[in-house]
């Protein structure tokens, strides 16, 4: 035997008690060693993984599959690491050559916190070749151990995945069970190109995702909620920057995670969007031709739809235009709308938009929306102020992105984007359609009739939409539990960036005068979350009466009695 395959036996095998049972042991492993010699395997072995209870040809394999290149790693969008991993020393034995378990197990108990003597003895009693006793040995401990010189007991080289931000984006990290498999999140979606030791870069910005995550939790707890979900999404790329759900969880202790923690209400869970679809309406609307921005429609009397009733919150006794039916939030005037866009129209511009649809995102926990299989009339007014079809807030990012932004529908990613992409991107809007959505969704805002006036971040332009939806519940709705939804666009003269914010089921409180609706529960959160995002983004304040800014908005809407111009915001 030629020294370097000497020296590669010794360091793959330890001593044996007895000679010819090592012997019989030895030639498996040595052809073991054969083959990473000449090369067939990539790297030399620093990982044995494997269940506690498994039979001698899968203790073998899964030698052979510990001989493998190190996990890639998880980055955010700067190359901040998310996941990695920390190496470890696994403990393990063999029974079939443990001489006196008892005296074994007497020896070892002491040093082992998850093991008594008790279960130690059942463990190296057991008719197997391989029970593992500890995954992560302290390097004290394995001196300890090693002392004993106990036959049968052997250390191995591992890794265990671990998740240094703890909560930062857990959602969207995912896990991996103790074979380092991936499990959920990006950990099981890219499992193949993370195991081949490859790292991931995503579209997240730690520090954006802590200053969306932290305001979304401030407004759950104000309003004694039982979760939320927050998304900020770049409107020229498609790249979500930060994604939170809430409540969440540490990757690093995933088995003490609820079911509800574990919940992705981001990307996972469906909702009826209330208002914030007339965002969507008015843009179809005008696209398609079925109103102009200067077109009334009649919403002084509730209308009747099959047997339904629509009513306004805030009656108004006569016509009003398509900005005021937005900025006054009218769901008589949105439906009629819809009526006017017809049932065929408004389900294509529907599917450009990626609603019907589960969207392609880098995430195994995607649901595809509950939309209706037969467009009646019913479904086309209801829609158009957010009733009858369940979508994720990333759903509505995606789609509010097209219509106030540039008109395009934009494939979004969790992966950072580089020089040179080419996502799938669609037209679905004209410029001037956009223009005049996000110079109205401004106004929902600014004006002092709008129902999102606490949105409003002086000098960064947030034009945006509120949404106040009571739950879906068996037999109808639940109208003591409301989801309050806040999606805005940031700065409206210069479309970048769509903030969606959600609170589920929250309570009215003595600061809000008993109101649980949007405009008191996220709205707020909009005004803190752009004040902090804009310096980090790059986005400077601006003097909104200047030349410069009016030029880029249209100014001609008449609202009320008045013309909105931006002094009058």
């Amino acid at each position: 035997m030629t020294a370097p395959l000497q020296k590669l036996r010794q360091l793959i095998l330890p001593p044996r008690p007895d000679p010819a049972r090592s012997r019989r042991i030895a030639e498996g492993r040595l052809m073991i060693g054969c083959l990473v010699a000449f090369g067939i395997f990539i790297t030399i072995g620093v990982r044995i993984v494997g269940l506690a209870d498994a039979s001698a040809s899968t203790r073998l394999a899964q030698s052979a599959a510990a001989i493998t290149t190190e996990r890639g790693r998880i980055l955010d969008r700067k190359g901040r690491l998310l996941a990695g991993n920390l190496p470890i020393t696994v403990l393990h034995a063999d029974p079939s050559e443990i001489m006196d378990a008892r005296d074994a197990a007497a020896k070892l108990a002491p040093l082992l916190n998850q093991h008594d003597r008790a279960s130690l003895i059942k463990l190296l009693t057991k008719k197997t070749r391989y029970v593992e006793l500890d995954r992560q040995l302290p390097p004290k401990r394995h001196a300890q151990i090693l002392q004993l010189g106990i036959p049968g007991v052997y250390f191995a080289k591992g890794a265990v995945r671990v998740y240094p931000r703890e909560h930062a984006a857990a959602h969207i990290l995912g896990h991996v069970d103790t074979d380092n498999i991936g499990i959920a999140g990006i950990e099981k979606s890219l499992n193949a190109k993370l195991a081949a030791g490859e790292d991931v870069t995503l579209s997240i910005d730690l520090g954006l995702q802590a200053v969306i995550r932290r305001e979304i939790q401030q407004q759950i707890d104000k309003f004694e909620a039982i979760g939320g979900a927050g998304i900020l999404l770049d409107i020229k790329s498609g790249e979500m920057l930060a994604v939170a759900s809430l409540p969440d969880f540490n990757p690093n202790q995933f088995a003490l995670a609820s079911d509800d923690m574990r919940f992705n209400r981001a990307t996972k869970g469906l909702y009826e969007m209330g208002s914030t679809f007339k965002v969507l309406n008015t843009a179809i609307a005008l696209e398609s031709g079925a109103a102009t921005t200067n077109q009334r429609f009649e919403v002084s009397k509730p209308m009747r739809v099959s047997r339904f009733t629509i009513t306004d919150y805030h009656p108004h006794n006569k016509p009003l235009n398509v900005p005021e039916i937005l900025i006054y939030s009218s769901n008589i005037g949105s439906a009629r709308m819809a009526e006017a866009i017809g049932a065929e129209t408004q389900r294509a511009f529907m599917d450009k938009l990626g609603l019907l649809d589960r969207l392609e995102l880098e995430l195994p926990e995607i649901s595809r929306p509950l939309s209706p299989k037969r467009w009646h009339r019913t479904t086309t007014v209801t829609l158009s102020y957010g009733h009858g079809i369940s979508i994720s807030p990333a759903h509505l990012a995606s789609a509010v992105a097209a219509a106030s932004g540039n008109g395009h529908w934009i494939q979004p990613t969790l992966l950072k984007r580089q020089t040179g992409d080419s996502p799938l991107r669609l037209r679905v809007f004209s410029e001037q359609t956009a223009l005049a959505v996000r110079s109205m969704m401004r106004l929902v805002i600014s004006h002092e009739d709008g129902t999102g006036n606490f949105a409003e971040a002086r000098g960064y332009m947030v034009g945006g939409k509120t949404g106040t939806a009571e739950k879906i519940q068996v037999g109808g709705y639940n109208k003591k539990a409301n989801l309050a939804t806040f999606v805005a666009t940031f700065p409206v003269h210069d479309p970048r960036y769509v903030i969606v914010t959600l609170v589920d089921e929250p309570k009215g409180q003595k600061h809000s005068h008993g109101y649980a609706t949007a405009g008191w529960v996220v709205a707020p959160a909009i005004r803190r979350i752009v004040e902090q995002i804009a310096p980090m983004l790059g986005v400077l304040p601006v003097d909104e009466k200047s030349p410069l800014i009016r030029q880029k908005l249209l100014l001609d809407f008449t609202i009320g009695n008045e013309e909105a111009t931006l002094a009058s915001y």
